[in-house]
C-alpha cells in the first residue's frame, strides 16, 4: 500500500494514497476531519485545545463514547470498548504528551488514541477503523507514529484532494472551497493575505486563451487597482520542469500617481503602497493550472515564489515508501 503525507491545521500524518477528505470543519483550535475510502469510513480525527494543565483523558474518552452510542442508537448495546491498550512502544510518540490508547468494536472495529500535546495544547483524538475480519494493526501503528500535531519547521502543511501545499505558519486559514474542478486555500496574517488555487481541467478553460490572456481576463476586476507586469519564469532551474510559468507583480495604484514629481512623492515612500504578486503555471501532465498570490506592504513577491515552490503539480502528492 502507498502512503502520502497529508497536513491540515498543524497537524501532519502519513495516510494510505486512496484515502480522501469527507468530512472537514474548525480551526486550529477545534476542528474534526474524517477520511474514507472507496468503500468506508477509515480515519476519524478531532482536536481542541485546552487551558487546562492536565485534562482529564479518561473524561474526554467518556464524554466521545457517549457520543458515539448516541449515534448508534439501537445497534449501542453491541459496542465492546477496552481502554489503556498497548499500541505504541516507541519513546519518541510520547515526547510531551499524555497518551491513551483504546480499541472499540461493534459491526467494525477501531484501534484508537487520546493525548495531551503540552507544546501546543491541544487534545487530539485519532481513530482508524477497519472490518472485522481485517488486520488493521500494522497500519494502525504506521498512521499513528507518523502523527505531529504541531509543525517542526516554519511552515505548515495543507492538503486535500491530491493537492498539497506548505505556507508560512503566521498565515492562518480563513477560507477554502474544495469541489472536483477547483481548489482554493485563503490564508490571513493580519493585513496580509495569501491565496492558493488548483484548476482541473486546464485544457477547457485555456482553449480559447493562452495562459497570460486569461489570467488578465479572469481576474481582471481585482487587477485594475494595481499597476503590474507579467513575465515569464526562467526555465534553466531544473525544479520547474517542462511548466509555463509566468510571474505577476504590481503595486497599488494611488491618486498621486497621475501627478508629476511633488512634495506628495515622499509622504508617497513613507507609507508603503500594498504590493500583490502571482506566481502562476499551466501543468499539462496534471492538466491543472496553479495560481499563487500574495497582497502585503513588502515581501509579496518572495512569498509567492516561495510557496509555489512547495506545490508538487506533476504527482500532486509525493507518495511514501
Amino acid at each position: 500500500m502507498d502512503f502520502v503525507k497529508f497536513g491540515w491545521q498543524g497537524i501532519t500524518m502519513e495516510i494510505p494514497s486512496n484515502w480522501e477528505l469527507s468530512a472537514l470543519s474548525g480551526d486550529y483550535d477545534n476542528g474534526y476531519i474524517r477520511m474514507d475510502d472507496e468503500n468506508s469510513s477509515r480515519m476519524e480525527l478531532k482536536w481542541s485545545k485546552t487551558k487546562e494543565k492536565k485534562p482529564d483523558l479518561q473524561k474526554i474518552l467518556d464524554e466521545y463514547f457517549k457520543g458515539m452510542r448516541k449515534r448508534l442508537g439501537a445497534s449501542a448495546d453491541g459496542l465492546k470498548i477496552k481502554r489503556d491498550v498497548d499500541l505504541i512502544k516507541t519513546e519518541d510518540f510520547f515526547k510531551n504528551r499524555d497518551v491513551i490508547f483504546y480499541n472499540w468494536k461493534t459491526d467494525v472495529r477501531a484501534n484508537g488514541a487520546i493525548w495531551y500535546c503540552k507544546e501546543c495544547k491541544r487534545v487530539v483524538v485519532i481513530q482508524l477503523m477497519g472490518y472485522l475480519k481485517e488486520n488493521i494493526l500494522s497500519d494502525t501503528i504506521r498512521i499513528l507514529e507518523s502523527v505531529h500535531d504541531h509543525p517542526e519547521g516554519q511552515n505548515n502543511l495543507w492538503s486535500a484532494y491530491n493537492f498539497s501545499v506548505e505556507v508560512p505558519r503566521r498565515y492562518q486559514m480563513d477560507k477554502r472551497k474544495l469541489m472536483s474542478g477547483y481548489i482554493s486555500f485563503s490564508f490571513i496574517d493580519g493585513s496580509r493575505t495569501l491565496n492558493v488555487e488548483r484548476y482541473g481541467l486546464a485544457d477547457v478553460i485555456l482553449k480559447n486563451a493562452d495562459l497570460e490572456s486569461w489570467f488578465r481576463s479572469y481576474y481582471s476586476k481585482e487587477l485594475r487597482k494595481y499597476g503590474f507586469s507579467i513575465n515569464e519564469i526562467s526555465q534553466q532551474e531544473p525544479d520547474l520542469k517542462r511548466d509555463y510559468r509566468l510571474k505577476m507583480t504590481g503595486q497599488a495604484k494611488r491618486f498621486i500617481d497621475k501627478i508629476p514629481f511633488s512634495p506628495l512623492f515622499a509622504i508617497d515612500k513613507l507609507l508603503r503602497r500594498k504590493q500583490i504578486a502571482s506566481y502562476f503555471w499551466h501543468c499539462e501532465e496534471s492538466n491543472r493550472v496553479f495560481i499563487v498570490t500574495a497582497m502585503s506592504k513588502k515581501g509579496a513577491d518572495e512569498l509567492v515564489t516561495q510557496v509555489a515552490s512547495s506545490i508538487n503539480c506533476h504527482n500532486d502528492i509525493q507518495e511514501i515508501a
